[in-house]
């Protein structure tokens, strides 16, 4: 679809598609950095989990950047 977009309709159609992915990551990214946050348990494995959301809240964000990226890259 991306590669695809040639008109104006189908880039503004791509741009959508990716902004909302990007939209979508960032939003994962708060909620697994929200989790980290609220964590109970034994103290190693709530570390764990800290650490194990936090890594996902980064990887989230990135994923978000090179969404936002490539829909400004359609422009």
């Amino acid at each position: 679809m991306i590669k695809e977009a040639n008109t104006p309709e189908s880039k503004q159609a791509a741009r959508t598609y990716l902004n909302a992915m990007a939209k979508e990551k960032e939003e994962n990214a708060k909620r697994h950095e929200r989790m980290a946050i609220n964590q109970g348990g034994k103290v190693v494995s709530a570390a764990k989990f800290k650490e194990h959301n936090l890594n996902l809240a980064k990887e989230f964000r990135a994923e978000a950047e090179e969404y936002k990226k490539a829909a400004d890259a359609l422009k």
